[in-house]
């Protein structure tokens, strides 16, 4: 999980610029594993993504997931997360929707 938690960290939209694509699919791929497991951990990343998203217009998501960054993060954490054993996925998805200061 080293290299999950090197995406992380703080990217909100600074001075207007759009949110990072690859912790945009960082965040996603972690929230469509985890929606069905931990729904509290859901809705956490789910309040993450909007604030990583806020001020950034529908076009820009758009692009962002469109992005060749973001489809490369969003599949590594898929895989990654397709082979954690069951008894580790309420720790891997609270801990993924836990603060990453």
């Amino acid at each position: 999980m080293a290299w999950l938690a090197a995406s992380w960290g703080s990217s909100a939209a600074a001075g207007g610029l759009p949110p990072d694509a690859r912790v945009l699919g960082v965040d996603e791929g972690m929230l469509n594993f985890c929606a069905p497991k931990d729904p509290a951990a859901a809705e956490q990343l789910r309040q993450k993504i909007r604030k990583l998203l806020e001020g950034t217009s529908a076009q820009q998501v758009t692009e962002l997931r469109n992005s060749e960054a973001y489809r490369k993060a969003h599949d590594a954490v898929s895989e990654f997360a397709g082979k954690i054993d069951a008894h580790n996925v309420a720790r891997f998805c609270s801990e993924s929707a836990g603060d990453r200061k």
